[in-house]
């Protein structure tokens, strides 16, 4: 027996309409569930998701550097401050299913996660549309950083909310 009361209140949807490199419209959707240890992302458009992505959120303690010789072979300690940690980590996604080998959609996944990673330390798993940036891909377009911030905006506010 399961209480479905609770297990709604761990999902949270948002929609935004963007316009594509063709002038089209779509529906972005972004659908949220949380977990104790991991989050799920899924960012549709018009209902659409082909790119699954395992993302994994570093914790704290690794974002360290190691220590580094100076010129006079003395060791420095360079022990990070929180406000740190975000400029120096790494996050790279993985694919699990689909072609992920879209420079695209790697760099839209990699900064879901870095700002994913200010709010919470979970892994995430990211469900994403291939066609996101439109049909041409391989293509850069002018439009490309306002989809990136578009997307970014529609998942942190549904987070958030």
């Amino acid at each position: 027996m399961s209480n479905t009361g609770e297990f709604s209140n761990t999902v949270k949807e948002s929609n935004l309409i963007i316009k594509q490199q063709d002038g089209n419209e779509k529906i972005l959707t972004c659908t949220i569930l949380e977990f104790q240890d991991k989050i799920i992302i899924n960012l549709s458009l018009d209902g659409e998701t082909d790119i699954s992505y395992d993302i994994q959120i570093p914790q704290q303690n690794e974002f360290k550097r190691p220590y580094q010789i100076d010129d006079l072979n003395n060791e420095v300690d360079n022990e990070l401050d929180n406000d740190d940690i975000s400029s120096t980590s790494t996050i790279v996604p993985i694919v699990l299913i689909g072609a992920g080998n879209n420079i695209k959609t790697q760099v839209l996944a990699s900064q879901i996660g870095k700002v994913m990673s200010e709010e919470s330390n979970k892994n995430i798993i990211l469900n994403i549309s291939g066609r996101i940036f439109g049909n041409k891909d391989d293509e850069f377009h002018p439009n490309d950083s306002t989809v990136v911030k578009q997307c970014i905006h529609i998942v942190t506010d549904t987070y958030i909310a």
